[in-house]
């Protein structure tokens, strides 16, 4: 069920100790020498991951900006962002879209997720004071942003409608709130890239005018995170956007190298609105 009113997050002390922070993203923070410790460094890839478009001035909906780089990284460009994720107290346990497996201890892997979520937040607050960021957090899912919201000019998703049981919604709830343009990004692409691999499948493609079919595949299975729940491939995303107003759509192939040096491949759609707001209905109340 949608919130009724926005709940705005804040720092746990105004003295976050370092050593409580968990970094999910590789970078430079204000104070901190050296670079952060985290499992993911989008630094050099990360206008393409912002669609390349110019963000001055701009009013930007991040969704799920775990220890804050694309917050910040926007803000850089000039953007007045605005971000969405879930709380990490243990009410909040509930809202968390969890994989429930009998044969896996779920409840005890949950808890031990969100104490690991508790370390990324305090770094995003951490960071957030040590850039001086003027950026929000809002505390909802999702699937139940208030309507109270503000419009945005451009919505960013970096990786995240992966980790959400209905990433349709999602999606949807997202597009009602950006006047604009949409921005998203999963793993992928690799087949689509300039390669001696790919120059035959490609040939064809492309002399045949064969478009890819919509693929959403099911990820939970033994070994799996529980936070894992789906892969997309762009066709199906774009057919989603296509339904909630946004028919104009590019997409671009890239890649940046993880930490231990290989290569992550990566494809961004940006999708432009082409049903004003006010002719779209988005009127979803999610059970």
């Amino acid at each position: 069920m949608r919130e009724k009113k926005i709940t705005w997050d804040k720092p746990p002390s105004e003295n976050i100790s370092l050593d409580d922070c968990e970094w999910y993203h590789v970078m430079k923070v204000p104070g901190i020498d050296g670079l952060t410790k985290g499992t993911f460094d989008c630094r050099e890839d990360i206008d393409n991951i912002f669609g390349n478009l110019n963000l001055k001035n701009k009013k930007v909906l991040n969704l799920g900006p775990s220890t804050g780089y694309l917050n910040f990284a926007a803000e850089e460009r000039g953007a007045l962002v605005t971000s969405i994720d879930l709380g990490v107290d243990p009410k909040s346990d509930l809202q968390r879209d969890w994989v429930y497996n009998v044969r896996k201890p779920w409840k005890k892997d949950l808890a031990e997720f969100m104490e690991e979520e508790k370390r990324r937040r305090n770094a995003f607050w951490y960071a957030h004071k040590a850039f001086n960021s003027k950026s929000k957090l809002m505390l909802c899912h999702v699937n139940n942003i208030p309507d109270e919201l503000e419009l945005h000019d451009i919505g960013i998703i970096f990786s995240v409608l992966t980790h959400i049981r209905d990433p349709y919604t999602a999606l949807l709830r997202m597009c009602s709130h950006v006047n604009e343009k949409m921005v998203i990004t999963q793993l992928g692409g690799y087949e689509m890239r300039d390669t001696l691999f790919n120059l035959i499948p490609k040939f064809f493609r492309k002399i045949f005018a064969k478009k890819k079919q919509p693929i959403w595949q099911f990820l939970p299975r033994s070994g799996k995170i529980g936070s894992s729940w789906w892969s997309f491939n762009e066709e199906a995303i774009i057919r989603m956007l296509e339904l909630f107003g946004f028919e104009k759509t590019k997409v671009s192939y890239h890649d940046y190298k993880d930490s231990e040096g290989k290569k992550v491949f990566q494809w961004t759609i940006v999708a432009e609105r082409t049903v004003p707001i006010n002719q779209c209905d988005y009127d979803v109340d999610p059970q």
